[in-house]
């Protein structure tokens, strides 16, 4: 097998810490040697040890003289955990092939750095694009310093989120509904306006059945003070922005915006958003009322809101579509 195999291993492994790694990020590991698969592993945040570090434990003396394919950076200083450069360089493997370079300003290239004045061989940028879609909150995160946000929605195949006599569950299919709840155990925080609460009384809750290390934090943006208890959530008062600055503040790597026509064009506008999720019923309700996307409108076409990136699958009877938006990436 070749580079690519190992490192999509690698890249495999590392998803399985979904969930669990925030506000860290998911990283995989496999150890090889003529051929034969030595040890493997991925990170979590509560298992302290990097991915390396865990499948070098399974390797033992052998990793010496081997090749190590971590799906990320191996680290280069002393944080929450040892570093997992210096671990390889200890081990005396021969060589280090990863996807991406860490974005965290504290590695970036310094742990490959690292391992190159060793004497190891390292190679990087295989598999990057996939690499960094598996990292993409942990990315914006480091580099932006602020939260990856993650817009759903869900519609006819006529841009309606309801009927219009404002019935609206459910639009989509269980098949859907399912998709939408590993959305949100990937997810550290979800948010929604005073408005879909009062409507249709959502729990906001991760209902996956997977794992996860921290609480799904649940938000309500309530700018006009309507509502008067939300057990064991967050009534937030203020602006985007600060709500923004407030869930970065707490370390919330990650949020999925759940919400109204209005809130969601002022989320797009506002350039919080990063990535929409889409999906659509092959329904048709007709009628003016509640377009999946509200609020003023933009007046130029120049000035749309542009998405790239477009992923399609099937979802039930339902499609998912995912794009980024383009200004943010």
């Amino acid at each position: 097998m070749d580079d690519v195999t190992y490192i999509r291993r690698a890249l495999e492994l590392a998803e399985q810490g979904a969930g669990l790694t925030s506000p860290g990020a998911m990283a995989g590991a496999v150890i090889v040697k003529n051929g034969k698969v030595l040890g493997e592993a991925f990170y979590t945040w509560d298992g302290l040890y990097p991915a390396e570090v865990l499948a070098l434990g399974d390797a033992g003396e052998d990793a010496r003289g081997a090749t190590v394919y971590p799906s990320l950076e191996p680290c280069s200083h002393q944080g929450r955990t040892p570093p997992c450069a210096k671990a390889l360089i200890a081990a005396r493997v021969a060589r280090v092939v990863t996807a991406m370079h860490d974005p965290n300003p504290d590695v970036n290239g310094a742990g490959l750095k690292m391992l190159r004045e060793a004497g190891i061989q390292v190679e990087s940028g295989i598999l990057e694009d996939e690499a960094r879609r598996l990292n993409e909150a942990f990315i914006t995160y480091k580099t932006s310093k602020r939260p990856f946000g993650i817009l759903k929605l869900a519609m006819t195949l006529d841009g309606k989120i309801a009927t219009r006599t404002g019935e609206s569950q459910w639009i989509t299919s269980e098949e859907s509904r399912a998709l939408v709840h590993r959305l949100r155990n990937r997810c550290d925080a979800v948010i929604t306006g005073s408005g879909t609460f009062l409507a249709d009384h959502p729990k906001l809750t991760d209902r996956s059945g997977l794992p996860r290390r921290r609480p799904l934090l649940r938000i309500v943006l309530d700018r006009r003070n309507r509502i008067r208890d939300f057990a064991g959530g967050l009534l937030f008062h203020d602006s985007l922005q600060a709500l923004v600055s407030e869930l970065y503040n707490r370390e919330i790597q990650s949020f999925l915006l759940e919400c109204g026509p209005d809130l969601a064009f002022n989320a797009l506008t506002a350039g919080i958003i990063d990535k929409i999720v889409v999906f659509v019923a092959p329904k048709i309700l007709g009628g003016r009322e509640i377009p999946v996307i509200g609020g003023d409108g933009i007046e130029r076409l120049s000035e749309a809101i542009a998405l790239e990136g477009w992923r399609i699958q099937a979802s039930g009877p339902d499609v998912m579509l995912t794009a980024y938006v383009h200004r943010n990436h």
